[in-house]
């Protein structure tokens, strides 16, 4: 199997830097580069502070503070939160981040935020397994 080229970390730094200045890049190692900020789903909103843990072919997302609650809907047992079904493609290591998983993740929190005052998930949700998201 091919693998798609992907995108270089400095590139996706500069991409999400144009767009995202709140999120600063940490690179400790090879093996452990991520982005930290604050993201919020609209200009009224609570201001979430995010982890954004980079490996070209599984970029995760995690929500740091406030703590979301644990039956929240649409995250894996890891706590990352489910931003697109896997077998679509939405998201390829050859797309940004600034383009594609960093607006997921404030779509996922206007999202989360009806779901805290109305108890119903009213974003994009596609069919899989039982297995939690």
């Amino acid at each position: 199997m091919k693998r798609i080229k992907t995108i270089n970390l400095g590139l996706q730094n500069l991409a999400i830097q144009k767009k995202f200045p709140s999120l600063k890049l940490y690179k400790k190692n090879h093996q452990d580069v991520f982005w930290l900020g604050e993201l919020e789903s609209s200009p009224y909103a609570v201001k979430y502070t995010v982890k954004i843990n980079y490996t070209p072919y599984k970029t995760k997302v995690f929500i740091m503070e406030p703590q979301i609650l644990k039956s929240a809907p649409h995250r894996y047992s890891d706590q990352s939160l489910c931003l697109y079904h896997p077998n679509d493609k939405s998201y390829r290591p050859d797309l940004l981040i600034a383009d594609t998983l960093i607006p997921w993740t404030c779509e996922w929190l206007f999202f989360y935020n009806i779901w805290l005052e109305e108890g119903v998930w009213w974003g994009k949700e596609a069919p899989h397994s039982p297995i939690p998201c």
